[in-house]
Order: structure tokens, then C-alpha cells, then sequence
């Protein structure tokens, strides 16, 4: 389930950067890391993994930097880490008050079948014992 739902995110991150121009995707990228330094600051406490993840993410930040004196655009994203709750809250910060990304892709959750289906055993039942005690009364009233 959560390898469909990081395919489905990608899909919308991918869809929501081939709408933007280079430069777009530069500052959204810049954005990013940012963003990224401002979480790793305030809620990472290891002084090692704040210094790796900060080095890491300087690194991404001087490859923007060539990139736009020299004027290309190839520079790696892997400035995410590999801790899925500091991916969480970069996402929550990095997409707080952006407008354009509001039109976010809204999935049903599945319905609770389960509720359903005691509620028609509930619904038979209670049917079943009405026709049960009709049938006695009919009986009775026939016989002479």
C-alpha cells in the first residue's frame, strides 16, 4: 500500500514540475532546501546527523549555485535523507501556505464494509423474527 501511494505522489510531483519553467523549478528547489535546513535545525538533536544532513543539503545548495553561473540544470535531488518523519514535516513546511500545490489529488478512503454488513445481519434478522411471529399469528387466527 505505501509503494502505490509514493508512486501516486510522484506521479503528482512530477506532473505539478512539468508546469513550471526551469528557473520555477530552480527557486522551488531552493525552497526546498531551505525548508529542509529549517526542520533539521529545529527537530534533529544528533549533532552528527545535523552535521551530515547539513552538509549534504550544502552541497545540493552549491550545485544550484554552478548550475546557474554555468548555466545548466543538472544537478541531483537527494537532499530528502533517509528519515521518513523529516520527509514528513519538510513536505508539511515546504507546502504550507503554497497556492498551487492546494490542488492536491484527493484518494477516497475505502468504504468500512464491515459496519455494512453487520447492519443487513442486524436488518435480516430482526425481518426473519417479524415473518416468524406473523406466521404463528396467521396460525392462530385460521385455526376454527
Amino acid at each position: 500500500m505505501s509503494n502505490v501511494k509514493e508512486a501516486i505522489e510522484e506521479i503528482i510531483e512530477e506532473s505539478y514540475l512539468l508546469g513550471l519553467s526551469e528557473d520555477e523549478i530552480r527557486q522551488d528547489f531552493k525552497r526546498f532546501i531551505d525548508t529542509c535546513f529549517n526542520v533539521i535545525q529545529s527537530h534533529v538533536k544528533n549533532r552528527e546527523a545535523i552535521s551530515g544532513l547539513t552538509e549534504d543539503l550544502t552541497r545540493e545548495k552549491t550545485c544550484i549555485l554552478i548550475a546557474d553561473h554555468a548555466g545548466e540544470g543538472d544537478s541531483e535531488v537527494n537532499a530528502a535523507g533517509d528519515d521518513p518523519h523529516l520527509v514528513r514535516l519538510i513536505d508539511e513546511q515546504r507546502f504550507q501556505g503554497d497556492v498551487k500545490m492546494e490542488r492536491k489529488l484527493r484518494i477516497k478512503k475505502p468504504r468500512d464494509w464491515e459496519q455494512h454488513r453487520i447492519l443487513f445481519l442486524k436488518l435480516g434478522y430482526a425481518t426473519t423474527v417479524v415473518l416468524i411471529t406473523l406466521l404463528i399469528y396467521l396460525g392462530f387466527i385460521q385455526t376454527p
